[in-house]
């Protein structure tokens, strides 16, 4: 297949996303994969924070020409109005490329796509990757209101059934979408995991002390504060935390405050790195608030925990439901989550026994390897129709 895939953000950016993972994914299975980027942007988004090059063959990355002086500028709403005026300004781009590359299918992935839905000559995947009207609300902040939730929900749901297939990240989101749905979870490649050689970190500060560790996004999803006040209550352990985003300020300004100085924060890292830092956590968190947009996610970084077999306490979030089979541990508030650690710490040969058993679901059910073909056989039949 030939994939159209038009980004809203920068390809090579620290963010490493659902859609890199599955789309070199299908590249190292021999499809071709068209990637479309806006220009860059200095912006506090780890979309758009390049620190790094993913080159494959297989895979093109097109730049879309903007006017420099309105995509650099500030406005309100930044972030939707710049989505909205790329998107708009990339329809005539994309049915250029179609045309050119013969494409077979276009993949999309959220609402300010919507021109992009009746672009024709290709089968319109939709990817409901995230719970787009609620995380549309958070970024409307005090704009948010019930004619705008309407309006989004409408494009929404119109992208799906214009879509020949919609695919929904989690059975929670799944029930709530329209057309013709199939869930395709996160998932890790486990090959590329195992690619990636041991290296002690440096420079290392844990002092030889055990270590509990996160991975991700610091951001509005994920429950900051909880990080910590729990890294707060237990001085004796080390507490390696992987990422950065809006909210990455607000920790180190707390971490500083309070002089809570068993924390590492180490900022954004490539994806490749990830593997090394979770080879040295002995316990892992999986900590979000619990607002719609989480209860609905399917967690890419919880099959990264899973990969090397760690134990992981989570947030109990509705899809989790769906994915734990007596693996995991879980905890909503600072005291849930420092028994959940004592708990493993007490017990380290049961921790690793229920770490192997997620290990093996996870490779059974949750390879980037795995899901690229599932997402062949749902979409390589609408390509044929299309045509």
């Amino acid at each position: 297949m030939k994939i159209l895939f038009p980004y809203m953000a920068r390809w090579h950016a620290v963010n490493w996303s659902r859609y890199h993972s599955l789309l070199y994914a299908l590249a190292d299975a021999g499809h071709e994969i068209h990637v479309m980027q806006p220009p860059p942007l200095v912006s506090a988004e780890t979309n758009f924070q390049e620190i790094e090059t993913r080159g494959h063959p297989n895979i093109r990355v097109h730049d879309v020409a903007l006017a420099q002086w309105l995509w650099q500028k500030h406005a309100p709403l930044d972030k939707l109005f710049k989505k909205a005026y790329y998107s708009l300004s990339a329809r005539t781009h994309a049915q250029r490329l179609i045309a050119e590359y013969s494409i077979d299918v276009m993949l999309l992935y959220n609402i300010p796509q919507y021109r992009f839905s009746s672009l024709t000559g290709v089968a319109v995947v939709f990817d409901y990757a995230d719970d787009y009207v609620d995380m549309l609300a958070y970024e409307l902040g005090r704009l948010n209101n019930p004619v705008a939730r309407a309006i989004a929900r409408y494009m929404l749901s119109s992208m799906m059934r214009r879509a020949a297939a919609t695919l929904s990240v989690s059975n929670v989101l799944a029930a709530q979408a329209q057309g013709n749905v199939h869930v395709l979870p996160n998932g890790v490649s486990l090959s590329k995991a195992a690619a990636v050689p041991f290296t002690p970190i440096r420079p290392v500060e844990n002092g030889g002390k055990l270590v509990v560790g996160f991975l991700g996004a610091f951001e509005y999803f994920i429950d900051l504060d909880l990080l910590v006040d729990v890294a707060k209550e237990m001085p004796e352990l080390h507490f390696l935390y992987v990422g950065t985003g809006r909210g990455w300020k607000h920790v180190a300004e707390r971490l500083e405050r309070e002089r809570i100085v068993n924390v590492q924060l180490t900022g954004g890292a490539p994806h490749d790195q990830v593997f090394t830092y979770i080879r040295h956590m002995d316990v892992c968190l999986n900590l979000f608030t619990k607002i719609p947009v989480s209860q609905r996610a399917c967690p890419i970084k919880l099959f990264e925990y899973l990969s090397q077999k760690k134990p992981v306490i989570t947030t109990r979030l509705d899809e989790i439901e769906y994915i734990d089979e007596n693996f995991l541990y879980y905890g909503d508030t600072r005291d849930e989550v420092v028994d959940a650690i004592r708990s493993i710490l007490a017990d380290r040969e049961g921790a690793a026994k229920r770490a192997e058993h997620g290990y093996r679901v996870t490779a059974e059910r949750y390879t980037w390897e795995r899901i690229g073909e599932i997402f062949c056989e749902l979409v390589q039949p609408l390509v044929k129709v299309s045509t």
